[in-house]
């Protein structure tokens, strides 16, 4: 017995879509924490000069 047309398996390559059909393309996790780190140095570099 063949599975049904209707029954398809996930496509573990297949993006997420959005509502608007655009596919959803998320930053990998370690470029996410690099701009975090980013981020937080130049608020401190910031506060710094602020003081000065």
């Amino acid at each position: 017995m063949s599975p049904s047309p209707d029954a398809r398996q996930p496509d573990p390559d297949a993006r997420p879509e959005t509502a608007n059909g655009h596919s959803l393309q998320l930053l990998p996790i370690g470029s996410g924490l690099v701009l975090i780190g980013l981020g937080l140095g130049l608020a401190f570099i910031a506060l710094r000069l602020r003081r000065s």
